[in-house]
């Protein structure tokens, strides 16, 4: 999965000169949280955040005097960090991070083109991983040996169990590798029963959708 596949096409944008005011408006409008700043050849200059438009406009002083002194550009960040298209979406999930930003403009060609969000990222991680479904999340550990991955979802697809997602990371024993996987098309029993039946694999956690609603 790559960034062109979940960003916001031609976001909406403002120019350098625009009134603050303006941009504010469209921010308190709308379901996003910041507006890329681009100049007359469509360029990429900067980015506006809402909150430091307000901080900016109850600084400012009168309503009259803003719109004739004031631009975006006063409180637009000018030192973007940006994000190819092509980028894959645990690269730009690690720029977010890294930076401390909520939000990349994709740039293309000296261009923008899009934009993605912390929530954008988020969302797709979570589909990706199967949430909402109603199919079984099993957490195990496998020996950190070439094959065995494969020959645990070889057990689970024999009794008729069909792997959606696959997460892996590090256990606390380098040794063993902690695994996630979504299932489908099975029962709770007969995903067990294919696991357990592997002699080097540890059951850590298993979770249906319907323990996670209460009662009443």
């Amino acid at each position: 999965m790559f960034v062109r596949d979940i960003m916001t096409r031609d976001p909406v944008t403002v120019r350098p000169g625009s009134d603050p005011l303006a941009a504010l408006a469209i921010l308190k409008c709308a379901p996003f949280r910041r507006l890329p700043v681009i100049d007359a050849d469509g360029s990429l200059v900067g980015l506006v955040a809402a909150s430091d438009l307000e901080v900016f406009l109850t600084k400012a002083g009168s309503p009259g005097v803003m719109k004739r002194q004031h631009r975006v550009d006063q409180v637009a960040v000018g030192a973007v960090v940006t994000v190819a298209p092509d980028c894959p979406l645990e690269e730009a999930a690690v720029l977010m991070i890294e930076n401390k930003i909520g939000s990349l403009p994709v740039v293309e060609a000296n261009r923008l083109v899009g934009i993605v969000t912390d929530t954008d990222i988020l969302g797709q991680f979570a589909r990706a991983l199967g949430a909402g479904t109603d199919w079984l999340r099993l957490t195990v550990q496998v020996p950190n040996v070439q094959g065995q991955l494969a020959d645990l979802t070889s057990r689970i697809a024999q009794e008729g169990g069909n792997v959606t997602s696959v997460v892996a990371a590090d256990a606390d024993d380098p040794r063993w590798t902690n695994v996630v996987l979504r299932v489908q098309d099975a029962s709770r029993e007969a995903v067990l029963y294919a696991v357990e039946g592997h002699p080097a694999v540890r059951v850590l956690h298993v979770w249906e959708r319907d323990e996670a609603v209460p009662e009443g």
